[in-house]
């Protein structure tokens, strides 16, 4: 077997399954956009927050995760922790069973998919990942179930372990919902791993013939069909 000579992670499927050429912009011309500074203190925000998590899994207690003059991004990072953990009953499982920052990797010939599971509980009945979002739960929480974080998160975990697919189950938690913490699980089956296996093999057959014709000719990715649709269209196609 060839060799892995490209890693490719959830939010790589994502863009390149929503638009090709704003993934050959992003990630082989490194041509990147900043973010704007509200949305980059949300990214901070939701960095710091998976840090503190992994930190009290690792037996850390609260009170050393503050510091003695607490701001206001910490007193609200420490009161959402507070309540994932008093909301989140595997997050109290024995250590022998779960496992925060959790990385696997499943090579598909000459590509390495990877995922890293916020929190991944294992027991002899079955698989949970559990994935933290620090944005308030979306208004049809069915579009999880296409999201490719989804869809690879459970695919990778059902081809590197011993778990039937059946066994398998996604909770994405939402720390920063208006009134309580919201959740929403997806529970996986055969059928969707196989549906999973089509839609994976697709797709990375296209990055490797873009991939190729990139390196030869420097040929672009070609749009999808319903470029129109895609929420990169403008930057592309910009209005008369």
């Amino acid at each position: 077997m060839t060799a892995p000579y490209f890693s490719l992670s959830q939010g790589h499927l994502q863009l390149l399954s929503i638009c090709p050429p704003q993934f050959q912009r992003r990630y082989w011309e490194q041509l990147g956009s900043l973010l704007e500074p509200q949305r980059q203190a949300k990214t901070e925000w939701g960095q710091n927050f998976h840090q503190l998590v992994q930190q009290w899994t690792l037996g850390l207690p609260l009170e050393t995760l503050a510091t003695p003059n607490l701001d206001p991004q910490e007193v609200n990072l420490l009161g959402s922790l507070k309540n994932l953990i008093a909301t989140v009953p595997a997050l109290h499982l024995p250590p022998s069973q779960r496992q925060a920052e959790h990385q696997r990797t499943l090579a598909r010939d000459d590509v390495l998919l990877t995922v890293v599971y916020d929190l991944l509980v294992l027991t002899p009945e079955q698989g949970q990942i559990f994935d933290w979002k620090t944005y308030p739960q979306p208004a049809k929480p069915e579009k999880l179930h296409h999201h490719w974080q989804t869809k690879l998160y459970l695919y990778v975990l059902a081809a590197t372990s011993a778990y039937p697919p059946e066994q398998l189950s996604m909770t994405y938690w939402f720390v920063q919902s208006p009134d309580k913490i919201q959740h929403y699980t997806i529970a996986y089956n055969e059928a969707q791993h196989r549906a999973t296996e089509r839609e994976l093999t697709d797709l990375l057959q296209q990055f490797r013939q873009g991939l190729a014709a990139w390196h030869r000719h420097r040929s672009p990715l070609p749009h999808r069909h319903n470029c129109n649709r895609c929420p990169y269209h403008e930057q592309f196609f910009p209005p008369d």
